[in-house]
């Protein structure tokens, strides 16, 4: 399976940027995107054609990780092509009822929630932010790779990267920035949450401290770097 990036940014991206994106191509060709934040069908046409996308999942309900999804649901009526299954949370519900397109299968998700494409597991874990949130477990070739999304609280982080091979961390916020009231924890409670025999991904990333997020990040986990395409 590769995974590739189509956006790294949390909250707003730069130009020819695109917040929270990523495509997941299972060996058996299924295309897989998880999260749909600014910019992302644009990024994702460069890659696979629309109609190729066989699933989305999104892991909240903020704008910066499903705002493309509305434009998504325009391209399939226009283009006439068939619905697309969408795993999202139910809540915030006046939001999601916004978002239930008749171009979409949706599927609301929960802890309990685990589906199969080809040999790939999705499963989900909570994640304390303002608006319900899942982190995704991505189980395939005896590798597990977590998606943490955001996460304000580094006891459930630690709990939930505990079996990760490869962590996709929320990394916005430096340790300089951070207080107990932020809606996501900071570079360096990430760093020190993932496993240090794990792969740590920095994504989510704020415009123009890229360099300061890495450094920070490198000081406490051995194995961070800036979120780039890998296979496993």
């Amino acid at each position: 399976m590769k995974v590739k990036v189509i956006g790294k940014y949390g909250r707003y991206c730069p130009a020819d940027g695109c917040t929270n994106c990523y495509l997941l191509q299972t060996a058996g060709g299924k295309n897989i995107v998880i999260d749909m934040g600014s910019g992302a069908l644009s990024k994702l046409q460069k890659i696979i054609d629309i109609s190729l996308i066989d699933a989305v999942i999104i892991t909240h309900l903020h704008f910066d990780h499903m705002c493309d999804l509305g434009v998504l649901s325009y391209a399939l009526e226009y283009l006439n092509l068939n619905k697309i299954k969408v795993y999202m949370p139910k809540n915030p519900e006046a939001i999601a009822n916004i978002l239930n397109f008749p171009q979409f299968d949706i599927e609301y998700i929960d802890e309990g929630c685990q589906f199969c494409v080809d040999s790939v597991v999705f499963s989900f874990a909570q994640s304390p932010h303002p608006v319900e949130t899942f982190a995704v477990n991505i189980d395939c070739n005896g590798k597990r790779i977590v998606y943490t999304s955001d996460c304000s609280d580094k006891q459930i982080l630690t709990a939930n990267c505990k079996n990760a091979d490869i962590v996709i961390g929320d990394a916005c916020i430096l340790d300089k920035d951070y207080n107990e009231k932020a809606p996501h924890i900071s570079v360096k409670m990430l760093a020190e949450s993932v496993p240090c025999e794990s792969k740590l991904f920095l994504a989510h990333l704020t415009v123009g401290d890229e360099e300061e997020i890495l450094s920070e990040a490198q000081k406490y986990h051995k194995n961070a770097e800036i979120v780039n395409i890998f296979e496993v």
